[in-house]
């Protein structure tokens, strides 16, 4: 394996999708072009856009704004020369992970150096499931019903008993810690402000520097979240609501890719090192439980042990998938999961959010002075993903 490093990253905001969204003026290649724009300035690359080998872009429902190749539109809408190229990589919720990775092995081959790797996702222009057309002998091969995110969550809930309760804890956890570090200003410098026309309630518009994630709830407590209805099924074991689930959003995020002997011909600073990636499927009907495999699976591979990591980003797509993972690995009281909240409270923009964890966990690992740090999540379908990651700055 040679020596390739993210160098840097930022995202945007993340904007809760609807009528309200706060990118809901703003399209997704725009948005991904605006920080490609910011990450070659911080990485003083403006007059060296020719050196980029590649763009690659991760994210679901490819269409609309979404659409039409958006790793390529969203490099020529941030003035790349032409001969950068641009590409779009699909692996529903780790696509931004799974950009990151393939950028790396690229490298790793020799054909590339320079590489910007990311994710976008507009939940507000591409609603979840937009031009979906299931198998009709999808039956034949598996629960059918699993194509619907919120029925697997409710089937981890009451097949691996995972209690309301639980659920809601993690929920009340999730946003407090993400208000905590909002108000701190922990997420300052990954956040690239955006200046947008926002709507209002009674109709209209009113400009706004979008620069904080929009979802984040303060006042959520237990008590509050008791009084939610279950919203996927309804009998009397339902257990999953909108509070104890995610969000769907609006955001992108970008990463910037590069071989250790470029960085150096070049003066770049590198951050991380990926040390290892595995993605793993699973019975698509308990699509959450993919962490539980994946980590496991990534660490073999590594060579390393559970002990060995400080710093765990278990994305939370639903709380009884995720307090189900983190239970069964022993971190579900782990100090640093999740220390400034996850996808109930920051949200999960389906093909942004594995480079949102990477470009968070750039700015945490030196925070919390960690070494080695695992991202994963479950991925739509029936699958799981997890990195392991290096602190080199």
């Amino acid at each position: 394996m040679k020596e390739i490093y993210l160098v840097d990253g930022l995202r945007t905001a993340v904007a809760r999708a609807g009528k309200r969204s706060w990118f809901t003026n703003v399209r997704a290649d725009d948005l991904a072009a605006k920080v490609i724009n910011e990450l070659i300035r911080r990485t003083g690359l403006e007059d060296k856009k020719e050196l980029i080998d590649d763009v690659i872009l991760g994210g679901t429902a490819l269409m609309n704004d979404m659409g039409s190749n958006i790793g390529r539109y969203a490099g020529i809408m941030a003035g790349l020369p032409y001969s950068v190229p641009g590409c779009t990589i699909d692996r529903f919720c780790a696509s931004g992970l799974q950009s990151i990775a393939t950028a790396i092995a690229t490298i790793n081959t020799g054909w590339m150096n320079l590489i910007i790797a990311g994710g976008v996702q507009h939940m507000t222009h591409v609603p979840m499931g937009t031009g979906s057309s299931p198998n009709p002998r999808l039956g034949e091969f598996c629960d059918p019903r699993m194509v619907a995110m919120g029925y697997t969550a409710e089937m981890v809930a009451r097949d691996f008993n995972v209690s309301r309760e639980k659920q809601d804890q993690m929920a009340v956890e999730s946003h407090a810690k993400a208000h905590k570090a909002t108000v701190e200003g922990l997420f300052k410098e990954e956040i690239l402000p955006i200046e947008t026309d926002i709507p209002t309630a009674d109709g209209g518009t009113e400009r706004m520097v979008v620069n904080r994630d929009q979802g984040i709830r303060p006042e959520t407590t237990m008590e509050s979240l008791a009084t939610l209805p279950p919203v996927f099924m309804n009998d009397e074991k339902a257990t999953v609501t909108a509070g104890n689930s995610s969000q769907v959003n609006d955001a992108a995020a970008c990463v910037l890719v590069g071989s250790g002997e470029k960085c150096k011909e070049l003066g770049l600073k590198p951050k991380m090192r990926l040390v290892d990636y595995a993605v793993v499927g699973v019975d698509p009907k308990y699509m959450g439980i993919g962490p539980s495999l994946a980590i496991p699976k990534v660490l073999k591979h590594a060579g390393m042990t559970m002990d060995q990591i400080q710093l765990w980003e278990i994305n939370e797509a639903f709380a009884s998938q995720a307090v189900y993972c983190t239970e069964k690995l022993g971190i579900r009281n782990h100090e640093l999961l999740n220390p400034r909240g996850s996808g109930i409270s920051l949200g999960h923009p389906l093909g942004c959010t594995g480079t949102r964890i990477a470009v968070t966990l750039m700015h945490e690992m030196p925070y919390y002075g960690v070494k080695y740090a695992v991202e994963s999540m479950c991925i739509g379908h029936g699958q799981g993903a997890a990195a392991i990651w290096e602190w080199v700055g």
